[in-house]
């Protein structure tokens, strides 16, 4: 599952069924940290995904089935220790791409 953000069509999920792999990818930004709504920065390598941010993306499917594998993913994920219980946010991993 791939965050996907660019200047110019803003926020998307791409791979929606690969709920083995989560990360944010960045297309074409100038700066290392931008601000986009629904996203913190941890560092220049991770950040803090809402996890009710997803479903409301652009290519997240709108189907119970999907909903219930995302759902366990964060689960999976709240069990690694990977969800931020504070902001409900989910860490990804940085991909930057020019």
């Amino acid at each position: 599952m791939i965050v996907d953000h660019s200047p110019a069509a803003g926020l998307r999920l791409l791979e929606p069924d690969d709920v083995r792999g989560f990360k944010l990818r960045l297309s074409g930004h100038a700066e290392s940290r931008p601000a986009i709504a629904g996203i913190r920065f941890v560092d220049d390598g991770n950040v803090l995904i809402g996890v009710d941010l997803v479903p409301a993306l652009p290519g997240a499917p709108d189907t119970a089935e999907w909903r219930e594998a995302y759902r366990a993913m964060v689960a999976y994920a709240a069990g690694k220790g990977w969800v931020d219980d504070a902001s409900n946010a989910i860490r990804a991993h940085v991909e930057r791409r020019p």
